[in-house]
C-alpha cells in the first residue's frame, strides 16, 4: 500500500513538472492585457478599480467592482475571468469555475480565463483538464506567431 501511494505522488511530480515546462509559454496574467475579444469593448471604472484591488490582493472587494461592471457589460470575458481569478484566490473553486465557463463561452480563446482555468485544475488535481488547456493555449500561440520565453509556471504557483 505505502509502494502505491509513493507511486501515485511520484507520478504527480512528474505531470506537474511536465506541466511546469510546457506552460512555459507567453501568456497573459492577471493585471495585463487579456489579448481576448473583450479588448475592443469599453470598460468601466468600475473595472479598472477592480484591477487595481486584485494587483492590492483585496478579492472581495475586486468582486464587488467586477459585479457591477458586469451588470452593464454581459458580454465582457474580461470581466468574467478575473471574476473567475477573484474567486479562486479566496478558495471558492465553484464559483471561479462558473466565472471561467462564461468568459470561455464568449470568447473561447480567452487566452487569460484558458490559463486561468488550467491553474485552477491542477489545484483541483484534474491534470488531464489541464493539459487540454495547454494545448488549447500552445494552438492559440502557434496562430499567432507568439514565440516561447515567458516564465508562466511562476506566476501559475505564486
Amino acid at each position: 500500500m505505502q509502494s502505491l501511494k509513493f507511486y501515485y505522488q511520484f507520478q504527480s511530480k512528474i505531470i506537474l513538472s511536465l506541466l511546469i515546462i510546457l506552460f512555459s509559454y507567453p501568456v497573459y496574467s492577471a493585471g495585463s492585457d487579456s489579448s481576448s475579444s473583450s479588448e475592443n469593448i469599453s470598460k468601466s471604472s468600475y473595472y479598472y478599480d477592480a484591477l487595481k484591488l486584485i494587483k492590492k490582493q483585496s478579492f472581495k472587494a475586486a468582486i464587488e467592482n467586477l459585479n457591477k461592471a458586469e451588470a452593464n457589460q454581459k458580454k465582457d470575458a474580461d470581466i468574467y475571468n478575473y471574476l473567475g481569478f477573484s474567486y479562486r484566490k479566496m478558495g471558492n473553486m465553484k464559483l471561479a469555475a462558473l466565472n471561467y465557463k462564461k468568459a470561455l463561452d464568449i470568447d473561447p480563446k480567452h487566452k487569460g480565463a484558458l490559463e486561468y482555468q488550467g491553474e485552477m485544475f491542477i489545484t483541483l488535481g484534474q491534470l488531464d483538464k489541464a493539459r487540454v488547456n495547454l494545448k488549447k493555449l500552445e494552438k492559440i500561440m502557434q496562430e499567432k506567431k507568439i514565440p516561447s520565453g515567458s516564465n508562466i509556471a511562476q506566476k501559475m504557483f505564486n
